[in-house]
């Protein structure tokens, strides 16, 4: 067990990070189809200022990949772990959008993305053979964190109100925090592949600058394109259900479901792709999750839509984690964190597009068949850019010069 733990510690501290990051802020569709009643919100303004977040943290990631290469991950997500769970508690006094508009804009997008980054940076830069099954656990990690609080914040909020829903998500916050700055000493010191392994020259990686290589476009058209995928899933399902009749508490324990089959995506497509390729992980994922989209929509009775959201969940899990390990082959090195940032921005223009479509969609028509169809489109771009790209080319070369010499 200890052996386990100390290969897996940096994967599992990281999950760690990411389940109640995203537990937190992938909930808001809980938080706002309650608040808009209450403060007599428009849904477009209130998913428009959600938006704005996320487009804010496209701002951030640049600053935030130097600033985690400068600083380290370790000690990024030190601080601002804590810092998020602050200003997370603070949204529970908040009166008007505006208010929402500092809180989200000024500080939460500053902080998620500070998190993400370090969190991505501190997965692929300590794994190399097992970086897809590393990013797997990680991402696992955030399936069981998306289960435990959406499921929580539902009860919490259709019991008990938005303020105290965001009092609580806070609290997990703090406690997530606690934990990770007690548990991660010494993590991110060295990858547990490369302990015993000769350095690698920098002289033998090409050396070209970042925003020259096409592979990075390609790179971040897939991003953008996962994003749109996984924030449909994450930020339209519970609207949606609950514009059919579905109640807030059990919304939330179906989104809650898909969280937790996102976990079991993650571990399958991590393991998988590190086995085969993330090529076929990707056109797997992607596969699914249109399947899962068009029986979605025709919303069947219980037992299958709850197969359905547990399939769109899988997929999705699949696509990110593949996502996430690709940029790892594609840009291991010294520049892995400033790569890492300039993909965020991609992601969060995805997300942020994802997120304002789904408002817009039902403002417009009074459903969300455009966000549909968009989410379904996506999944196809993102199988073409990913395979343009090719990690496996990246993998089989990284692999080839870290393989031990043969006296």
């Amino acid at each position: 067990m200890s052996a386990w733990w100390r290969r897996w510690r940096t994967a599992l501290l990281a999950g760690l990070v990411l389940g109640v990051l995203f537990g937190v802020v992938e909930g808001f569709s809980i938080f706002y189809t309650a608040f808009v009643v209450d403060l007599r919100l428009d849904a477009a303004d209130a998913s428009g200022m959600y938006a704005t977040y996320l487009l804010a943290s496209l701002v951030a990631a640049p600053a935030a990949g130097r600033v985690v290469a400068r600083v380290g991950a370790r000690r990024v997500i030190a601080v601002m772990f804590p810092a998020f769970a602050v200003a997370v508690s603070a949204c529970a006094v908040l009166e008007s959008l505006w208010q929402f508009y500092l809180i989200y804009v000024l500080v939460l997008a500053t902080a998620t993305t500070m998190l993400v980054v370090a969190s991505q940076v501190l997965i692929t830069a300590s794994y190399d053979r097992d970086r897809g099954k590393a990013t797997g656990i990680a991402y696992a990690c955030l399936g069981i964190g998306d289960f435990v609080l959406f499921t929580v914040l539902g009860s919490v909020v259709q019991e008990f109100g938005w303020r105290s829903g965001y009092l609580v998500g806070g609290g997990f916050a703090l406690l997530g925090a606690a934990v990770f700055v007690w548990m991660s000493r010494g993590v991110g010191e060295a990858a547990p592949e490369r302990a015993a392994e000769p350095a690698v020259e920098a002289e033998e990686r090409p050396r070209k600058l970042p925003l020259a290589n096409p592979v990075l476009w390609l790179a971040c058209a897939a991003a953008l394109t996962a994003s749109v995928t996984d924030f449909f899933t994450f930020q339209t399902i519970v609207p949606y259900l609950a514009s059919e009749g579905w109640g807030t508490s059990l919304s939330g324990f179906l989104l809650g479901l898909t969280g937790l089959s996102y976990a079991a995506g993650q571990l399958a497509g991590g393991a998988i792709s590190d086995r085969w390729s993330r090529e076929l992980v990707a056109a797997g994922g992607a596969a699914v999750f249109v399947v899962g989209l068009v029986v979605l929509w025709v919303l069947p009775a219980l037992p299958l839509l709850v197969g359905t959201i547990v399939l769109l969940g899988f997929a999705v899990g699949a696509i990110v984690g593949c996502r996430v390990a690709a940029v790892g082959d594609l840009f291991a090195g010294p520049g892995l964190s400033r790569v890492t940032g300039l993909v965020q921005v991609a992601s969060a223009i995805g997300s942020a597009f994802a997120t304002w479509l789904g408002g817009l969609s039902y403002s417009l028509n009074g459903d969300y068949a455009l966000s549909f169809v968009v989410a379904g489109c996506c999944a196809g771009v993102w199988v073409v850019t990913l395979t343009l790209a090719a990690p496996r080319r990246a993998r089989r070369e990284s692999l080839r010069r870290t393989e031990p010499a043969v006296v």
